[in-house]
């Protein structure tokens, strides 16, 4: 299992310099697909960084992918 992950633009010239909005998902698996909006004026200030935006996007993909992995064996039991 390996998170991807991918840039995905709003629409509009405007909203897409200022925001930056980064998809994770897990192939096969489009129920734990998250998504996280980063503002660029943040990004400029130094108060974000894209690299921790992204790694903690990753982090929320593999916890959502275990609660599914969990909730799907516990249905099963049923």
């Amino acid at each position: 299992m390996s998170v991807s992950v991918k840039r995905v633009l709003i629409g509009n010239d405007h909203d897409d310099a200022k925001w930056i909005v980064l998809e994770g998902s897990i192939e096969g698996c489009p129920q734990v697909t998250k998504r996280r909006t980063v503002n660029t004026a943040a990004l400029v200030s130094g108060d974000l960084t894209l690299a921790a935006e992204k790694a903690q996007l990753i982090a929320d993909v593999e916890e959502y992918y275990a609660r599914y992995q969990a909730v799907q064996a516990a249905l099963e039991q049923l």
